[in-house]
């Protein structure tokens, strides 16, 4: 039986839950999914229904003993004793945190913090990344396309974002370079819009940097929140369409 096989992670957030969702709705039993979530129990709940094959892991992306270990086992979740060919898989690489937005450029001297931060923001992302292509490129018949969740801040600096922009910035160039070091790879940078969720409720409450504070202050005084199904919905639907040059990076209020 051939299938696609979806490998989520950061699955149990605001966008992550929405991707699982519109991947069963798309796709329905003709999709297998991965998804990789700290908090399983609410997963097991959200999926328990679902015409989609759902198997459930965690990885610790900020340990680095044993990351790269900890993402082979993840992918090979369905392993050669599954009756089931995949046609595609696609890896969404959705986990990400944002920094403290207390904080301006000036006041980030801790290497250690600094180092902590894109281990698990950027070197994980690397790493399973890797993994990935080494696990299934090259396999007969089987399409591979990787997404990277990205962001607005990837290409635009924002005041109290300072972290965060870099991390998003270095994650879409190494997409955009992986794009054209694999012409056979998928690539897409998706960046899924301001959504309400735990990180962007607090850059309205806490954020330093008077435009990102305003911003998403009014976003939520309008009610005016992308909506994650919508875009998760979008994002499926670009994969499916291929209307994007491979490495590009494609917002969700492109048309």
């Amino acid at each position: 039986m051939s299938k696609i096989l979806f490998i989520v992670t950061g699955a149990s957030g605001g966008f992550g839950s929405a991707i699982l969702r519109q991947i069963n709705t798309l796709h329905g039993a003709d999709a297998a999914i991965i998804a990789c979530t700290r908090n399983q129990e609410t997963v097991a709940e959200l999926t328990k229904d679902f015409l989609s094959v759902v198997k459930l892991t965690s990885v610790d992306f900020s340990q680095r003993e044993g990351i790269k270990e900890r993402c082979v086992s993840m992918l090979q979740l369905f392993g050669d004793d599954d009756e089931t060919y995949f046609s595609e898989v696609v890896l969404v690489n959705n986990h990400a945190s944002a920094n403290d937005v207390k904080r301006l450029v000036a006041e980030y001297d801790d290497y250690q913090e600094l180092d902590d931060y894109m281990f698990l923001n950027f070197t994980s992302f690397q790493v399973l990344t890797a993994v990935f292509l080494k696990e299934f490129r090259g396999r007969e018949g089987t399409a591979v396309s990787v997404i990277n969740v990205s962001s607005l801040a990837s290409i635009v600096g924002m005041s109290s974002l300072s972290i965060y922009c870099a991390g998003k910035g270095a994650r879409m160039m190494l997409y955009k370079t992986l794009a054209g070091e694999y012409p056979d790879v998928n690539v897409l940078n998706y960046s899924p819009g301001p959504m309400l969720t735990a990180m962007t409720s607090n850059f309205s409450t806490d954020s330093v940097g008077p435009m990102v504070k305003d911003f998403f202050v009014d976003l939520a005084a309008k009610n005016s929140y992308v909506d994650p199904d919508e875009s998760a919905k979008k994002m499926l639907d670009l994969l499916k369409e291929r209307k994007y040059k491979s490495g590009d990076q494609v917002d969700f209020y492109d048309r």
